[in-house]
């Protein structure tokens, strides 16, 4: 995968999401309950304090009620109960698995994290197609993205909306769906985990739960942000979501205040010395 066709990727998803209406909030009041931004704003202040110990799951993370839910030629889909989901709703991870060249070959996996927005599994199997000539590898669908999006919304709208304590929230299941991916891995499928690579959404994510210490393998972050409120206000990508604050009467300087913390420049430091491209 060469940086040209990594830019030629993010080119046709951005693309895509603008015909697709992805990213238009028509209704922006009903992401928030009866304490509106004031609510969300002192949750995310509370989580700033000490967000690495927010976003860092138990120990004793498991996966329960594992199913394989297909197989389609070399590719598996499996999916168990998520350990923490969004107001105690049945929600369930969603791992697709490629075990490797034959089909059985025992070495490492790569545990791959897609961007945002995502919603088909097509884009990614040609993307990773070069990585599975090598390694087993599995890519994990994000809360709110492929079939774990609620019926109505776009893939992605639970994380990014107009209330950012759904991102807190969103950010803080994926960590737990990710310690739970990994025990899935190797207690079902007998495939211990040798890296992760991550994209965009992704690899914020990695890095996040690297630098609070659950991520303890190589990382490749490929396109990754890095300050959430500098983007909402600085980014093609994110003109319906500065209508929508707009329209909500969220000005820019109380937005950032409340996302203050989810900025990978504060945290990056952590990784120094480890296995990060």
């Amino acid at each position: 995968m060469t940086p040209a066709a990594v830019e030629a990727l993010e080119g046709a998803l951005r693309l895509r999401n603008r015909f697709a209406g992805v990213g238009e909030y028509p209704d922006p009041a009903r992401y928030f309950d009866e304490g509106g931004f004031a609510s969300a704003a002192a949750a995310c202040a509370e989580a700033n304090r000490d967000l690495l110990r927010f976003l860092l799951p138990d120990d004793d993370v498991r996966p329960a009620d594992v199913r394989l839910d297909s197989t389609s030629r070399d590719v598996e889909t499996w999916s168990f109960r998520s350990p923490q989901p969004p107001g105690g709703s049945e929600d369930r991870v969603v791992v697709r698995v490629h075990r490797g060249p034959g089909g059985k070959v025992p070495a490492p996996a790569i545990l791959f994290h897609h961007p945002l927005y995502q919603k088909r599994w097509e884009a990614w199997d040609w993307f990773l197609a070069p990585l599975r000539e090598r390694a087993p590898v599995a890519m994990m669908a994000a809360p709110f993205h492929f079939r774990r999006t609620p019926r109505g919304e776009f893939s992605g709208e639970g994380y990014v909306n107009p209330n950012p304590w759904r991102l807190y929230s969103a950010v803080r299941q994926w960590t737990r769906d990710h310690a739970a991916t990994r025990v899935f891995l190797e207690q079902t499928l007998g495939l211990r985990t040798g890296g992760v690579v991550g994209f965009s959404l992704g690899a914020f994510q990695s890095l996040l739960l690297g630098a609070a210490g659950g991520l303890e393998l190589p990382i490749v972050s490929i396109a990754c942000t890095n300050r959430y409120g500098y983007g909402v206000f600085n980014s093609p990508i994110a003109r319906g979501l500065r209508d929508a604050l707009t329209r909500l009467g969220i000005d820019r300087e109380s937005f950032e205040r409340s996302v203050d913390a989810m900025q990978l420049e504060r945290w990056a430091p952590r990784l120094r010395d480890r296995p990060v491209l």
